[in-house]
């Protein structure tokens, strides 16, 4: 699977004011496929290739419950139907050290899934920007991808018991799925 287009931000002092970094980061991007996304949860390549797949479907059939596909996205991933609750949970908050940029892919999809191909330079034609906007929010890169954590259900508020039977990340792409329940 093609690496999604996220880059680990760890920046160089504790979040104090994450408006204020919104701010900023709002001024920075250079179009509204660009968003701010809380590191822990971020759990894979499939998670978050999942949720872009599952954001894009929905803008297609006219079925958002956001207002824009970047909200949409953070919507999805924290598995809410509420944006309010998405951005609490999903969005960057006071007190965070690091989080993923996210550049939302401009691929046109087909609704049956099979159908649809990646190109593998997707994070390639996006670095060059990303380490800007990383360098003008005074951060620096993270030198790796993203892994599910325990840490990351709890932030989105993951409700089940996590089991044996299940991976990390298959409770990931469940909490995920219940975003459009």
């Amino acid at each position: 699977m093609p690496w999604f287009p996220a880059w680990g931000i760890k920046f160089n002092m504790e979040i104090e004011d994450f408006r204020e970094v919104l701010s900023t980061f709002n001024n920075l991007k250079p179009d509204e496929k660009w968003l701010l996304l809380a590191y822990d949860v971020a759990a894979s390549e499939k998670h978050l290739w999942t949720a872009w797949y599952s954001m894009k479907r929905n803008q297609l059939k006219g079925k958002m419950v956001a207002n824009s596909p970047d909200a949409e996205f953070l919507r999805i991933v924290a598995g809410t139907h509420q944006v309010r609750i998405a951005f609490e949970n999903a969005g960057i908050r006071n007190n965070d050290h690091s989080a993923w940029l996210i550049r939302l892919p401009d691929i046109e999809i087909e609704i049956e899934i099979d159908e649809n191909e990646i190109k593998r330079d997707t994070y390639n034609n996006h670095e060059e920007e990303a380490n800007n906007i990383i360098q003008r929010l005074n951060g620096t890169l993270i030198p790796k991808r993203p892994v599910p954590t325990i840490e990351g259900l709890n932030r989105i508020s993951y409700n089940n018991n996590t089991s044996s039977e299940k991976s990390l990340e298959e409770c990931f792409l469940l909490h995920l799925i219940s975003s459009n329940l």
